[in-house]
């Protein structure tokens, strides 16, 4: 089964537009979200006919709060339950029974999750409860998905395993979930098949191999990201180019004839999602040529190198099938979750 990430508007792409392509997907669990903000939003416009699809909260319920769980069964979300505290209080309030939910597990990556010396004390709450009010799943989270070798790889595959043991024989209904988006890449290495019942990917579903180097696997791109050519200039030789100047044009090297840059200045900056890092090092595909983001992004505004015949009105591609993710990632020194998740709700989304 799928447990798709619609998460962070679905990395930029827009979480109601992601949810509604992806709602007849065989085997569809529900689908992933950050907050109780996106999850309402998301049951919101989707209407009343959607309103058993299972909306899963995947950190915005830590701590849980008794308002938390007010708003959940009014909504009808399921919030996954994070630390040994969060269990404490669920419990206390007497919300097993009252919403679905997911007791998710810290086996290594330390972030959120209840510490598996704390299962012990978890079972124990839950076969002192009825059976309507087992747990849905239970899951965890991976460090290194791309790397099943590694010992911390192991080391959470181990307590995962144990995991599983303890809680099967209690909770025989529960959904056991640990793989994003690199596990699945290598499913094979981590045993999911028989180990997990859903998987949960993420930047995969927007095209976007899931680490530097993953093989595509058929992927391309879901986003283009455009943006307009609004002015051009002619620089001449030691002009400088927007904030600190960090671009100027240099003289000719010896025995070259100097010559002038010609710059686009497009209609978006820093605030739509360009990322700041661009400048100076990325690149976008103007003309069917790689051209360079020359001087810092600003605010609203950009600048890349064009060619003297280069006209206002062209656009000119930064994210894209004809644009590496990764490459362009690299360029601004962050990956390309950040990219994608970074384009604002300014940007006009326009779905083909």
């Amino acid at each position: 089964m799928l447990l798709p990430m619609i998460k962070a508007n679905a990395y930029g792409h827009g979480a109601v537009w992601a949810a509604e392509n992806l709602m007849d997907e065989k085997g569809l669990y529900g689908f992933g979200v950050a907050t109780l903000e996106e999850a309402k939003e998301l049951r919101d416009e989707l209407g009343p006919e959607a309103r058993n699809l299972k909306i899963v909260i995947v950190s915005g319920c830590v701590p849980w709060t008794e308002e938390k769980g007010h708003f959940c069964e009014a909504y009808g979300l399921t919030p996954i339950i994070g630390s040994d505290e969060d269990w404490t209080r669920f419990l206390k309030g007497g919300w097993p029974g009252r919403i679905p939910y997911h007791l998710k597990f810290n086996t290594g990556m330390n972030r959120l999750g209840i510490n598996p010396a704390f299962s012990s004390q978890v079972i124990r709450s839950l076969k002192a409860l009825p059976g309507d009010s087992q747990p849905e799943g239970v899951g965890s989270h991976l460090a290194m998905g791309e790397d099943p070798t590694h010992a911390l790889s192991l080391q959470q595959l181990d307590r995962f395993k144990a995991l599983r043991r303890e809680f099967s024989s209690v909770c025989p209904a529960a959904l056991f979930h640990l793989a994003n988006s690199s596990a699945v890449w290598n499913q094979k290495y981590w045993g999911l098949d028989g180990m997990t019942d859903f998987v949960r990917p993420g930047i995969s579903l927007y095209g976007v191999p899931p680490w530097q180097g993953a093989p595509a696997r058929g992927l391309t791109a879901v986003m283009t990201l455009k943006v307009s050519v609004i002015m051009t200039r002619r620089l001449k030789v030691g002009e400088s180019l927007g904030y600190s100047g960090t671009f100027k044009v240099p003289g000719p090297k010896k025995g070259q004839k100097e010559e002038a840059v010609h710059v686009a200045l497009v209609s978006a900056g820093y605030a739509d999602g360009l990322n700041r890092a661009l400048g100076n090092s990325g690149h976008a595909l103007l003309n069917q040529r790689l051209q360079k983001f020359l001087g810092i992004v600003s605010m609203d505004l950009g600048a890349i190198e064009c060619s003297p015949q280069t006209k206002v009105g062209e656009w000119a591609q930064v994210l894209g099938p004809e644009m590496d993710p990764w490459i362009q990632a690299r360029a601004a020194n962050t990956i390309p979750y950040e990219l994608l998740t970074s384009v604002s709700r300014r940007v006009k989304r326009i779905y083909g």
